[in-house]
């Protein structure tokens, strides 16, 4: 099993070059929806909306179901052969769909006591728009899971980057139907916020529409397919829809934790909801780009490596990808902290987005990327414990985790107000983190944390003093004011730093020993060499 790890470090290298471009383009549709819905009430309802099916995607489309999925159709195929692997996929993505557009029927019909309730102490009329546009975007959750199913099959198959780069077509979607539609609807005059929240709202379905056309050449080219239906007599199906419900919790405290600081946020001003919708967005693209990369290339290998009981090759495989991890988020941490302000005013600071909105944007985000990295390792922790069949474990420990979120954030609330909310939730990952590792300690022989942690350690150290650069040159460039330059003198100024503190923490990461960083740099002059 040597030849794993660098198999698992350039299938994570797909997918991250294929979520980077879903992160970029991320960030112009989340600067298209600031640019045209502002930081007001309507902006807030949509952000209250969307967090919905958002929310159910985790449980449905994310992490649970190819948790479940992927060692699923690996026991399959070890037991019947590759035909039981289509045969098992159709039949439990079938049964998948139907069971979700049964729910959505259900939650469609509550939709307004549900939207009342996360909109406590907001004017009557705010819930209101909030149900209409949770009615009009929660079908999004059957599109985008069947999509994630299919995505799965991809990546069973190793072809990550189409898997990995359907997002795109979301945001190109989302930014096409909403630029279009509100384009035609301004000749007729203004259009009110409330309306424009409605477009987006539509803008949602056809981007979940456009990602799943764009998955089902490439399913049908594998042979794949879906059998609509409730298969519940299948064993490998009913298997497999046992081992996802311990893991609905695990899968989802993340986003369960945001929809709690969602609701709690109610009780701040207007502007709060979409606020942490903001931050949280620049943290889930730190976290989709590193941790949800290497955690979707390592689920099959550690699946496959679980099942041969390959413990030193599973855990050379979980030690890397945390180590991995955490080399790249440590500094995207500490640089999105340092900086929040000015990278705040460069992607929000726009059209009815006012500079005061970006100004809190960029509060919530510093407190928020406390936690990021305890998210990540969480993340990829919990992953070696589906492949080992562990699904209760994960679910015990999310449910303490979201307890402790609900205690912090009813604390930090009144003295930090969204800021408190997002470092309750990083302090929340952090425990839960310890519990999933205390959870692994038994079940994987010969586990043996040292060297992370020494590896951890090294990063951290490189991250500081790229932290110290990053404060410095904010200082000189009078980047802790962004507001008194253009969009282009700011990236003119903001951007070369970036550079610079990427540079300084490669370079210290590498010369304090980091094994990945040096692997890095040892690649890179290679390549230089060639050239």
């Amino acid at each position: 099993m040597s030849g794993s790890r660098p198999s698992l470090l350039r299938s994570a290298a797909v997918v991250s070059l294929m979520t980077l471009l879903s992160r970029l383009t991320g960030l112009v549709q989340t600067f298209f929806l600031s640019h045209i819905l502002g930081a007001g009430a309507a902006a807030d309802a949509y952000a209250v909306a969307f967090r919905l099916p958002n929310l159910l995607r985790r449980f449905t489309a994310e992490g649970t179901m190819t948790a479940a999925f992927l060692p699923t159709l690996a026991e399959a195929e070890a037991a019947e052969g590759e035909a039981a692997v289509k045969a098992v996929a159709a039949r439990f993505l079938g049964t998948l769909l139907a069971i979700l557009l049964l729910g959505v029927v259900l939650v469609l019909l509550f939709m307004g006591p549900l939207a009342g309730l996360l909109t406590l102490g907001r004017p009557a009329v705010q819930g209101e728009l909030t149900a209409h546009l949770g009615r009009i975007m929660f079908p999004y959750l059957a599109l985008v899971s069947l999509t994630a199913g299919f995505t799965g099959l991809l990546n069973l198959r190793h072809r990550f980057a189409l898997a990995a780069s359907v997002s795109v077509f979301w945001n190109l979607a989302f930014i096409g139907f909403g630029w279009t539609t509100l384009h035609v609807m301004e000749r007729s005059g203004a259009v009110p916020f409330e309306t424009v929240a409605v477009i987006c709202a539509f803008a949602v379905l056809a981007g979940g529409v456009l990602q799943l056309l764009v998955v089902l050449p490439a399913v049908r080219q594998e042979g794949f397919g879906l059998a609509f239906g409730l298969h519940l007599r299948d064993p490998w199906v009913l298997k497999a829809l046992k081992r996802m419900g311990p893991g609905l919790l695990a899968a989802g405290i993340y986003p369960i934790n945001a929809l709690i600081s969602t609701t709690l946020a109610s009780q701040l001003p207007n502007g709060a909801q979409i606020v942490l919708y903001n931050s949280g967005m620049m943290g889930e693209m730190v976290l989709g780009l590193f941790a949800m990369s290497l955690a979707t290339a390592g689920l099959p290998t550690l699946s496959r490596q679980a099942q041969a009981q390959d413990w030193p090759g599973l855990n050379r495989s979980l030690t890397q990808s945390i180590s991995a991890s955490a080399l790249l988020v440590l500094p995207a941490s500490v640089g999105l902290a340092v900086l929040a302000r000015p990278i705040c005013a460069l992607l929000f600071r726009t059209g009815a987005y006012t500079p005061a909105a970006a100004d809190w944007t960029a509060l919530t985000l510093a407190f928020g990327a406390v936690g990021l990295v305890f998210v990540a390792a969480q993340r990829l922790g919990n992953q070696a414990l589906y492949a080992l069949k562990d699904y209760r474990g994960p679910a015990t420990l999310a449910g303490g985790t979201l307890v402790l979120n609900v205690l912090l954030s009813l604390i930090l609330l009144k003295p930090l107000g969204t800021g408190g909310l997002a470092l309750a939730n990083g302090l929340a990952s952090l425990a839960g983190l310890l519990g999933v590792l205390l959870r692994l300690r038994p079940r994987l022989p010969g586990m043996d944390l040292r060297p992370l942690l020494q590896a951890t350690f090294k990063a951290l150290v490189a991250a500081l003093l790229m932290g110290l650069l990053a404060w410095t040159g904010a200082r000189l460039l009078s980047l802790d004011s962004p507001h008194i330059f253009t969009r282009a003198a700011l990236a003119l100024r903001l951007l070369p730093v970036v550079a610079l503190c990427a540079v300084l923490y490669g370079t210290a990461a590498a010369a304090l020993g980091h094994p990945e960083a040096r692997e890095l740099v040892e690649k890179i002059r290679r390549k230089l060499q060639e050239r």
